[in-house]
Order: structure tokens, then sequence, then C-alpha cells
């Protein structure tokens, strides 16, 4: 039976903390203190500094039990866990959120860590098949789904990835991490790779400009930046310059290659992408600038499969189908074409909701921003709905946002809104959750809407009509005009109210297809204006009741 190391090299560096350097021996003396502790269950790890987590970690393995790791810490995804886990103990190095526990879990709460010790600590040979790890998927298309993990896959994959982490030969890295240890690519990365490897790994503040500048300081170089998409450009709107960077390791989301140009020569250090999910672990790697096909790991086998997916094998681990559009090159290479997931259809063309993305994140002004998609499975008979827009833009209107994208989307994909916000509602790896965009969309307005004077219109937002638009057909043939049913289902979608209430109407002028459509409202009275261009196209009033 193969068998590999708890740590790879134990008597080297494991960890810099703010105040102190910690060896692979001084983590091995604190796992067995705390696995002497340990109740014979399994291990839900709730701790978030990176330290603690990795010594729990190792406890559990030593007791030949398995880790759950969540995929959020929020209080609504962790009752799920707790739920499914009820026989499960805690371990955690902070309070816990305020969610309902199973009765009789056992909480263990770590303020110190025992990790002085006489002699050598024992380091033993783990099975290969053990599982030592249950991992949640995030929940961001849907419940969040548990998957087993053996120390022989992580151990396999951890070696497959050294020269990715050995960004200057001969010369062992740390690395830097954005991301939290318990999501499946912070635990391979800043977890796993240093207990294989011997790569140092950081803990600490490690979300803002000024505590990536205090980690990457502190060292030792050479150091590589491991983060998210989101990060790294809040990270280039930053003026202060980083100390020196060796490498930059990206993942969680589609990296576009402008962003990754800016950053190599912002910071001189090549960018590379790490490819793979929760599933399937991490699988492939590229630098960004450098090509858009995907290398696999070595031992990492791709078998195309006829609906465009692949399935992903590799010694140690049970084999997985991906949720991606993967084209294989070679044997070795593949390219991305998108997540199944993610492909859209609409009027009888398809696109994917990356690359709308992609164009969205492009414009100039937009700090965040994604397209939400129309749900999925219209009832029969009932047209489709159409793409939204959310999105973090400052400095521009929503009307100006929409006129823009006329320019780059197919008709069919133009949203039929762009909404403003000042923040998306992302978790703690940059991404969203489509039961939150939602909630943000059609959701009450926010507070600071509701204190502005009653009389004083509001931006309600703006809405354009494709000219494929299943309303318009048979409405004035070659000169359409939207109908006012069209327009008023719009303007009450973005004021949040109910038709019924509807009091008094005026169309002062044709909405056409393609027409950038503003809508402004005053709460007392309440009503509505819309405007194309510097013209008044319509005007209404509803009783006040009827505003939700």
């Amino acid at each position: 039976m193969h068998a590999f190391p708890l740590l790879g090299h134990p008597a080297a560096l494991l960890f810099r903390t703010p105040e102190r350097l910690v060896t692979g021996n001084d983590v091995l003396h604190a796992a067995h203190a705390l696995a002497a502790t340990l109740p014979p269950r399994p291990i839900i790890n709730l701790c978030r500094d990176r330290l603690y987590f990795t010594v729990a970690f190792c406890a559990a393995v030593l007791r030949g039990q398995y880790s759950v790791l969540p995929g959020s810490h929020a209080a609504g995804p962790l009752a799920h866990l707790l739920a499914c886990y009820p026989d499960a103990a805690i371990v955690t190095d902070t309070d816990l959120p305020p969610c309902p526990r199973p009765a009789g879990m056992p909480v263990i709460r770590l303020s110190t860590l025992h990790a002085g010790g006489a002699g050598r600590p024992a380091n033993p040979d783990i099975a290969a098949m053990q599982v030592v790890a249950h991992i949640l998927t995030s929940g961001s298309t849907g419940t969040p789904v548990a998957h087993a993990k053996t120390w022989g896959g992580l151990n396999r994959r951890a070696q497959a990835s050294t020269g990715l982490f050995t960004p200057v030969p001969g010369r062992v890295a740390t690395i830097v991490g954005t991301v939290p240890p318990y999501h499946m690519y912070g635990f391979e990365t800043t977890v796993i790779q240093p207990l294989v490897t011997g790569c140092i790994s950081t803990t600490g503040p490690a979300l803002f400009p000024a505590d990536i500048r205090t980690r990457l300081e502190q060292g030792p170089q050479p150091c590589i930046l491991l983060t998210t998409p989101l990060h790294l450009r809040t990270f280039l709107a930053d003026p202060t310059p980083l100390p020196p960077i060796a490498r930059v390791i990206s993942a969680t989301a589609p990296l576009d290659a402008a962003t990754a140009e800016r950053a190599e020569r912002c910071w001189q250090a090549p960018v590379f992408e790490i490819y793979g999910s929760t599933e399937t672990g991490s699988i492939a790697t590229r630098r960004t600038t450098a090509t858009q096909a995907w290398r696999l790991h070595s031992g990492i086998r791709l078998h195309p499969r006829p609906d465009g997916t692949a399935s992903i094998h590799a010694p140690d681990t049970t084999s997985h189908v991906v949720a991606d559009a993967l084209r294989p090159l070679t044997p070795d290479t593949f390219r991305l074409e998108g997540r199944m997931t993610d492909i859209i259809k609409i009027a009888g063309q398809r696109t994917s909701l990356a690359g709308l993305n992609a164009i969205l994140l492009g414009l100039p002004g937009v700090e965040d921003g994604t397209f939400l998609a129309p749900a999925p499975d219209a009832a029969p008979g009932q047209p489709v709905g159409r793409m939204e827009v959310v999105v973090v833009a400052p400095t521009r209107t929503a009307p100006d946002i929409l006129a823009e994208l006329r320019t780059r989307v197919p008709p069919a994909f133009l949203p039929r809104r762009v909404v403003r916000v000042s923040v998306l509602p992302r978790n703690e790896l940059g991404k969203l959750t489509r039961a939150a965009l939602l909630a943000l969309v059609h959701g009450p307005r926010p507070a600071t809407e509701a204190t502005a004077p009653a009389t004083t219109a509001q931006e309600a937002g703006c809405f354009s009509i494709a000219v494929d638009h299943p309303a318009l057909a048979g409405h004035f043939p070659g000169n359409p005009i939207v109908p006012g049913a069209v327009v008023l289902s719009e303007v009450f979608g973005l004021m949040g109210v109910e038709p019924a209430r509807l009091e008094q109407i005026k169309f002062l002028r044709p909405v056409r297809p393609g027409d950038t459509v503003r809508v402004t409202h005053t709460i007392q009275p309440l009503a509505f204006t819309c405007t194309v261009g510097t013209q008044v196209v319509a005007k209404g009033r509803l009783r006040n009741n009827a505003h939700g």
C-alpha cells in the first residue's frame, strides 16, 4: 500500500506568522498535543488562522479522522453543514456565528498552540487512500456539496505543482495567500503544498493592500502572491508600490489577459492561473499572458465526453466529470471553452456568462459587475426572460453603461436593465451566488435611497428592449414601436411596485427597440418619468401603498 509522510520536510520552516517563524516540527508537536484531546469524531475545522487551521487538520490526520471544511463561514451555509454532520466536533480559534448547532456537538476552542516539546516529534506515514478531508463546494451554483479527499491524491497534486511554487530554482518560496485555508484552492496551495513540498506559508491579515505589503516585507523572499482576480484588481488599483514579488498565482474565476498584463508590468513578475474545482482539486496551470492553453499536472489525464465536458482521472482519487466545456489540444493541454452552466441560450443564440462578464468588466469606470441570467426554464408558451446587469461604477450612469454594452453585446443578450450598487455581495473568495444577486436586485431598496427626500426624483435604473423581443412581432412592421405594456412592465420591475395600483399613465413619445430608457421616480407622490436622451417618453402615477 502506498503511503506518504505527513510532513515532507519537518525540520524546515513551514509558517511565517507576524511574530515568528514556525518549523514543521513545531507544527507536529502542536498537532500531537491537540490530537490527544480530540474526541473520536470527524472534525469540523472552523479555524481562520492558517497555522491553527493546519495544526487542527494534522491532528485529525494523526487520529485517523477526517476534517470537514466549510465552503463558507456565513451563518446560513454553516447551519446546513452542522446539520449534515451532527456527530462531528468543532475546532475553532474564533467565536462561532449565531446559528443552530446539534445538541451535544463538542466545541474545542484553540487560544494557544503547544508547539514546544522534547525530542523530534513523530512524523508518521499516512496511507494514500486514507480520507483526510470532506470539502464543501462554495454553493455559488446551488446547495453546497461535500467531496472526500484522500491523502494520496492531495500529496501527488502538491508534488506535481512543485515547479509552480518554485519561482527561483534552488530557493524555498514564501506563499502570501489572500484566500482562506478552508476553500479547496486555499487548502491545496497554502496548507497542503507547504506540508508536502516544504515551501513557507504566511498567517495574519492579507486582504487589503496594506496587509499584503506587510506580509511581503516580512518574507522570507522570494515571495509568491496567491490570490483571486477580484483581489488582484484591488491591489492594482492601489497606488502604493508592493515589495518584490517573484510570482503571482490566481484562481477561483477566469483572469482576463488585460489584468494579467497590467500585473506583470506593475510587479515585474509572471502571472499564472490554476484550473481546478472542489470536485477535482487543481489539475492544470497556464501563464495567462502567454497562452490560452492549459497544461495538465503530471499524472492527470483528461478524457473527452460527447457532451463537450471531460472526465478527470488522477492517481489515488475518484474520477470526476468537470462542469466545463474543455477542448483537448494535445494529450497534456486543453482549451477552456466555458462552464456548461454558464452557457446561456436566448432566442436561438448561445453565449457564455463568463464572456459577457469579461466585456462588462472591460468597460472604463466599471469596478465590479456581473450579468444576471434569466431563470433557465420558462413555462411553456411564456417568453424567455432577459438579462440584467448589476454593476459597481461610481463615475458612470446606468444609461451610459447600457449604451456602451449595446455596441459590444449581441441584441439577444443585451440587458433589459442596469442596476448600479455600491458593492456586490461576494463571499470570502470573491464568488457570487445567484440567490444573493437576486436578493440584491429584486429585494427592498437600500436604506440610503429610502432616506432621500420623498419629493426628490431618484434614479430607478434603465432598460432597453431588443429588436427580437417577442412582443414586437406584428407591431408596425418596418417601423417597430415597443408596446406600452412592455414599457410599464420594465418600469414596475425597476421600481419594485405592483402594476395593479397604476392610477395614471401618459405615453408622450414612442419607444423604439434599442432605445435606452431611463426611469426616475418620486415617493410622494409615487410617480415615475421615462426619458430617452433628453425627451420624456412616458409619465405615470401610482397609489403610494403599492411601493414595495
